[in-house]
């Protein structure tokens, strides 16, 4: 866009002089080729200009620009509308879980506790980390943690900052996800392991996730330092459940517990086919035959009558604290989300 800083003098001898003036001034060709550009650019402005009236000119702010909404202007809101958000999230559970669980037809707002907001500012707006618990009758709190604007009306997924990719959300979210070990039930997990020293560790996994089986090996490496080691399942697919049912039945078992569980971490291969999996455990330990019977087939018969609904049951129940992702640790009082080998070895001078 350029501006002239000094206004072009008009020439007085427009109209009839001009045009004689012009063509002997510039001579006749050079007349012509300037009448046709002329015409060229009254063919594209006129139909623009009947079509569109309100355009603007370049350089010309609209009336909109000239007078921005409020919130344009004062784009960081400080503050959240809390009621706004809770009735939005009673509304959402209504109808995502009404339809399968008629209890929650039932939600309102007041079944919405806010349990923390923690405001993050970016470079264009101000948006809140929330961590909401919601309290159903029957039904055993459920922990969700999730990033809204300022009206408490629109869901952000993700923000990152554009340069680095870094989430300015990451402390914020962190946070948030900490589970309270007090939060616990008194039975959450199962013990598999007691010994002389002074920690204890509850380990939240998916016995195929690779950082959960970087994480048992580092506990079986420091088991010399661990009084009491829980582990509570939260297989993240089919095949991975099959695993947690065939470590639960060794927990109830109370034979090779520990053997098939440190299997499991360590030898077996991880595989989307149920059946394979079970063969695995049969080649390794085949006792297991004279529970399960002698095939991956019959074993898996007698497994999911028997354990799975506790498997799924452990799954909620997790989901319930607000932890959807593997592992996590808990040592002593402090929440480990994610294998952190310095974390761990802090948490367990």
């Amino acid at each position: 866009m350029i501006f002239c800083s000094q206004p072009r003098p008009v020439n007085p001898v427009f109209v009839p002089g001009f045009i004689p003036n012009f063509v002997q001034a510039h001579g006749p060709a050079f007349f012509l080729k300037q009448a046709a550009l002329f015409l060229t650019a009254m063919v594209f402005w006129v139909p623009v200009l009947f079509f569109f009236p309100g355009t603007a000119t370049a350089g010309t702010l609209s009336p909109e620009s000239q007078n921005p909404p409020p919130a344009a202007m004062n784009p960081a809101v400080q503050s959240l509308d809390e009621a706004v958000l809770k009735a939005g999230i009673a509304h959402r559970l209504q109808t995502a879980r009404g339809v399968k669980d008629e209890r929650f037809r039932q939600i309102t707002s007041d079944h919405v506790i806010l349990e923390k907001t923690i405001p993050v500012q970016t470079a264009a707006l101000t948006v809140f980390a929330v961590k909401l618990k919601i309290t159903m009758p029957d039904l055993s709190p459920e922990f969700i943690t999730l990033v809204v604007d300022g009206s408490g009306t629109i869901q952000f997924g993700g923000i990152q900052e554009l340069a680095t990719g870094v989430s300015p959300l990451k402390d914020a979210m962190d946070q948030l996800q900490a589970v309270d070990i007090h939060d616990l039930p008194a039975d959450f997990g199962h013990a598999i392991y007691t010994g002389t020293g002074p920690h204890t560790v509850i380990m939240v996994s998916d016995p195929f996730c690779p950082h959960c089986r970087r994480g048992w090996d580092f506990i079986k490496t420091n088991l010399d330092r661990i009084h009491t080691l829980r582990l509570a399942h939260f297989p993240l697919s089919p095949a991975a459940e099959t695993a947690g049912m065939v470590m639960a039945e060794a927990h109830h078992r109370k034979s090779k517990a520990f053997d098939i569980i440190d299997f499991t971490y360590t030898l077996l291969e991880p595989s989307q086919d149920s059946l394979q999996i079970l063969a695995q455990y049969l080649d390794k330990f085949p006792d297991l035959a004279e529970q399960w019977g002698k095939t991956p087939e019959e074993a898996l018969t007698y497994l999911n009558e028997r354990f799975l609904s506790e498997i799924r049951s452990e799954q909620h129940t997790v989901r319930s604290l607000g932890i959807h992702s593997t592992p996590v640790f808990f040592v002593n009082q402090t929440f480990i989300k994610g294998f952190n080998e310095q974390k761990m070895e802090s948490a367990m001078p």
